[in-house]
């Protein structure tokens, strides 16, 4: 492994740890729930989810545990307005 590789990967290291360099403005995952699988955005917006509470509410359990996951990474402005 060349010298350059090494750098490479201590650096990621350190990224890792800072959090707080990374802003996240716009996401697209699939969250396997306990039933069914969802397609989740994110963005300028804020949070949308294809399950049926979150039509209803606007919130849910899946866009909750992104919400933690990505816990201090999130764009402040497209973060809803009530987290948990």
């Amino acid at each position: 492994m060349d010298s350059s590789i090494v750098s490479k990967i201590d650096k990621s290291r350190t990224y890792a740890e800072e959090k707080e360099r990374v802003t996240i403005t716009s996401l697209q995952a699939s969250f396997d729930g306990n039933h069914n699988s969802y397609r989740v955005t994110f963005g300028e917006a804020g949070w949308n989810c294809q399950c049926h509470y979150f039509d209803t509410r606007g919130i849910c359990s899946h866009t909750m545990a992104l919400e933690r996951i990505l816990e201090g990474m999130l764009v402040e402005q497209a973060r809803p307005a009530t987290t948990v």
